[in-house]
């Protein structure tokens, strides 16, 4: 009987059932497998809870990445904008046209925030480390990453952005203001 079990836990130990199964699955497995995208659109819905208001603020439209650095956020409603980042360049493009662009190195705070969506699409740890504190909870099926600003600037801020997804998908970004507003965005893949 002695020998049967020894067998079985030796067994155990060289299939994949054993220690792969069993090993834990971390920030640097989350990294990879969002690396892994080269681009993607979606669908967001952005609640904005503001102190002052009654009622959220709510935006919508599509959200677009392509590798290595491009990000861009082309809000529907309730007013058209579109919002691009490509490497360290913000373009803000208004419904009547107007046009404006700055570098996102001259604005900590901005590039912090930019950054917590960029450098995660992108799987891009050290970008993130260098912003953030940066915490994962669940599993590769259901997870949050926890996002706490390093800087200063930001911190002043920013309090915390939570990231929540499944596998190598972002389903939901938080924001939550160091001034008790927050914002939410909801995202769904485009069929």
């Amino acid at each position: 009987m002695r020998r049967a079990a020894a067998a079985l836990a030796v067994m155990l130990a060289l299939s994949p059932i054993g220690p792969a199964w069993a090993a834990e699955w971390g920030v640097a497995d989350l990294m990879a497998s969002l690396a892994e995208v080269r681009s993607d659109k979606a669908r967001f819905v952005e609640k904005g809870f503001v102190s002052l208001l009654k009622e959220p603020v709510e935006s919508s439209g599509t959200l677009s990445y392509e590798r290595p650095d491009k990000v861009e956020k082309r809000t529907e409603k309730p007013r058209s904008e579109s919002l691009k980042v490509e490497g360290d360049k913000l373009t803000l493009t208004q419904a009547d046209g107007t046009v404006r662009s700055v570098s996102l190195s001259s604005m900590p705070e901005i590039e912090a925030y930019v950054e917590s969506i960029r450098a995660t699409l992108a799987g891009d740890l050290p970008t993130l480390r260098h912003f953030y504190n940066v915490a994962l909870e669940g599993v590769q099926d259901g997870w949050t990453l926890q996002l706490t600003p390093l800087g200063a600037d930001v911190r002043e801020m920013v309090r915390l952005i939570v990231i929540s997804g499944q596998r190598n998908k972002i389903g939901e970004v938080a924001v939550y203001q160091t001034d008790g507003d927050r914002s939410v965005m909801t995202i769904t893949p485009e069929p």
